[in-house]
């Protein structure tokens, strides 16, 4: 856990890095609208994640299991069938994209002022949304590394991509100046090394476990399928309460606002470190369960709660006393005093390194469906609410949508369950 940690950790911060460098820059190549049609568009596509009906989650979930017992046969099965159904819903994913290019008018969907831009935002969306779907079967293999819990290993992929993607933004940017070619660099290109993570890991490393069209069966299938509609909806739900907020102020205020909005985010983004941390304690804690050493599982709940609250708190701080250095040093921009906008989202950092905790320990068989009932309500009332303040023009509303509603329905909820669900002297689940 402690190495799958570490390096999720440096491969993020590599994301990072590369936000760092390249957001200033493409802001003032592109300008305000395009930087906002970028932001936009990365958070629209977003919502096709879920287009893999949790699936990817699911196996993840299955591989500990199997992991637990030391059952490789189930393991291989499980790729397979996970392989097989995405490949199916990538080339459905494909055929979707391709109609919604020529379907939707992305002008005014995103809330474009500049005729021109029209047709970059739908080359952009096209590109990104195609990048998703070839990503699809090739992310079985990163999602049963962590089932093994060897993360580790499509983190150093991920590093290798963000080198990649680094040097190719910077010279679209300074010689091309493309939106859609910036974007296929920020979506096409993690795209490959997966594809060699793929390779290297079924071909090389563990040939025993590639996907096999003879081990894919209709039942397991279908029980893969049961597992993963409920990450489905749990994605759905993540997606409203995570990436809602630039595709909520397009459509209600502008592409400038979003700009605005976007950079702050962007800051504060940084304090999302706490759910990279307390990533590799899911398929952990899915291992111990099926061992049946529940001990161990309410220490690691006790601290990871407790830890993982105190350090997100520590981070917010931080972010919100320097957000304005910050924001200045990176954005060339003076956004004055500490306001409303940035309080929340010092605490927006909080909610969201307390949620990646929870999602860690209450995504277990047992658990799942009231841990979803708990974060859907959740979801839903901070989108209703994230909708309301943007209709009055209240810009830091929108990340006080989510604060408010995680804060009253989600937060202590989650706490009671993840305690009580995993005594200290317990012999199994309630």
């Amino acid at each position: 856990m402690a190495l799958n940690g570490c390096t999720s950790l440096l491969a993020k911060a590599g994301t990072f890095a590369i936000s760092l460098i390249v957001s200033p820059m493409a802001y003032r190549h592109l300008g305000a609208e395009r930087f906002g049609l970028w932001m936009t568009a990365t958070s629209f596509v977003l919502f096709t994640t879920f287009a893999d009906l949790g699936i990817g989650n699911g196996l993840t979930m299955r591989i500990a299991e199997a992991n637990g017992v030391d059952d490789e046969r189930s393991a291989v099965r499980q790729i397979s069938c996970a392989f097989y159904l995405l490949c199916g819903i990538c080339l459905f994913s494909v055929l979707i994209a391709a109609v919604c290019f020529r379907a939707v008018n992305w002008g005014r969907f995103y809330g474009l002022n500049t005729p021109g831009v029209a047709h970059e935002a739908a080359l952009s969306t096209l590109v990104l949304m195609l990048c998703t779907a070839a990503n699809m079967p090739l992310g079985v293999a990163p999602r049963m590394q962590l089932g093994y819990q060897r993360g580790f290993v499509p983190d150093l992929w991920n590093g290798l991509a963000n080198l990649l993607v680094l040097a190719a933004s910077l010279l679209v940017i300074i010689y091309t100046n493309s939106l859609p070619l910036l974007v296929f660099v920020f979506g096409g290109i993690p795209v490959l090394t997966t594809l060699g993570n793929f390779v290297t890991e079924f071909g090389v490393r563990h040939p025993s476990l590639r996907p096999r069209i003879a081990l894919f069966d209709m039942k397991t299938g279908l029980h893969l399928a049961a597992v993963g509609s409920l990450f489905f909806i749990q994605q759905c739900f993540g997606l409203i309460y995570y990436a809602s907020d630039n595709i909520v102020i397009a459509k209600a205020m502008s592409a400038t606002d979003v700009a605005s909005y976007a950079i702050i985010q962007r800051v504060f983004s940084i304090g999302l470190i706490t759910q990279y941390l307390v990533a590799p304690l899911w398929p952990a804690v899915g291992e111990a369960q099926s061992r049946g050493d529940y001990p161990w599982a309410a220490r690691a709940t006790r601290r990871a709660i407790i830890g993982g609250s105190l350090f997100s708190a520590a981070v917010a701080t931080t972010l919100l006393m320097t957000s304005r250095q910050l924001i200045r040093a990176w954005f060339k921009v003076d956004p004055g005093p500490i306001d409303s906008l940035r309080v929340g989202f010092a605490f927006w950092v909080v909610i969201a390194g307390y949620i990646a905790t929870m999602n860690a320990l209450l995504n277990q068989p047992a658990l799942m469906r009231r841990h979803l009932m708990l974060f859907g309500a959740a979801s839903i009332t901070s989108l209703m609410l994230k909708i309301a303040f943007a209709r009055h023009d209240m810009l830091s509303g929108v990340a006080w949508g989510t604060v408010i509603a995680f804060g009253i329905i989600y937060v202590v909820p989650t706490a009671r369950l993840a305690i009580r669900s995993f005594p200290q002297k317990g012999v199994g689940l309630p």
